[in-house]
């Protein structure tokens, strides 16, 4: 009896996920205005610094997926708000300037929101590699960040360097 106990609770340790955790391997393919709204009710338990990056990253999302400029601009603006506030209150985190590097540089240039690019770019390029962070997310971060379609080489060969010495 024991020993099933110890597999059982074994088993749903390791396959049990927060939110955060959950929000940490979806993003950023999120491909539904339901995905993204699932997150955001499984995030608002959690008020971690990460958890409010990556619920204002899901509702940048939404405005990808609903319908009419208007909504489309009211989870713009929301997201944003929300996203660069969790910035100024915790300006060292590298995962939430992960966010939000990889949200500007998928935002349309129009909407102006892409002024702080270099700048998360460099924190996390400086701070990675002494971060608390798991060496499986820094891998996630650094090759999901190299899929970004605009990314120059400078930036690419930095990415690289970093990865090599993980």
């Amino acid at each position: 009896m024991k020993i099933f106990t110890i597999i059982v609770v074994s088993f749903l340790t390791l396959n049990f996920q927060t939110p955060l955790e959950s929000a940490r391997q979806d993003f950023p393919n999120i491909m539904s205005l339901e995905q993204a709204k699932e997150h955001i009710s499984l995030l608002e338990s959690d008020d971690s610094p990460e958890a409010i990056g990556y619920t204002a990253a899901m509702i940048l999302m939404k405005s990808r997926y609903v319908k009419g400029p208007f909504a489309k601009l009211k989870y713009f603006k929301q997201g944003k708000k929300l996203l660069d506030q969790d910035i100024v209150e915790n300006p060292t985190s590298i995962e939430i300037r992960y966010i939000r590097f990889l949200m500007q540089k998928q935002i349309p240039d129009f909407l102006g929101y892409n002024k702080n690019i270099e700048e998360d770019f460099n924190i996390i390029f400086d701070k990675i590699l002494n971060s608390n962070l798991s060496s499986s997310f820094k891998n996630k971060m650094l090759n999901t960040m190299l899929l970004v379609d605009d990314l120059t080489e400078i930036e690419k060969n930095k990415i690289n360097q970093i990865l090599d010495k993980l």
